[in-house]
């Protein structure tokens, strides 16, 4: 059962930008951690942006197209955590955490348009 709407998987989209541009002040990161992070964060703000749901302001990806594409980014940060972060001990379970976080978000969200009731909200 998908317990997670679009709208809500639009709201804890942009909850997790603003933790991912956080992150790097918030847990004294390395400088090329960090900018892995800003760029991880800068990636989804984009796809949030421009994704047809409720909370996209161009809407130019689909929802399933959304679904693939964090999917691939959740197995990334995964990877990456044990991979590329290995060496530093506090980025390889931070990074391990974030990808399984995205990566549940993910399976539980129902991508259908059907269950995205409202329209973008007036900014």
């Amino acid at each position: 059962m998908k317990l997670i709407s679009p709208k809500l998987h639009g709201l804890i989209d942009y909850v997790l930008i603003i933790f991912l541009f956080a992150s790097p002040v918030l847990f004294a990161m390395p400088k090329d951690v960090a900018t892995y992070t800003y760029a991880i964060a800068t990636g989804q703000l984009i796809l949030t942006v421009i994704t047809d749901y409720s909370y996209g302001m161009f809407r130019m990806v689909s929802l399933r197209l959304h679904q693939v594409i964090d999917v691939i980014i959740s197995i990334g940060i995964i990877v990456a955590a044990f991979t590329l972060f290995e060496y530093d001990e506090r980025s390889k379970p931070y990074y391990a955490g974030l990808g399984i976080f995205w990566l549940i978000i993910t399976v539980f969200t129902d991508y259908s348009k059907k269950r995205d009731v409202i329209k973008a909200p007036i900014l």
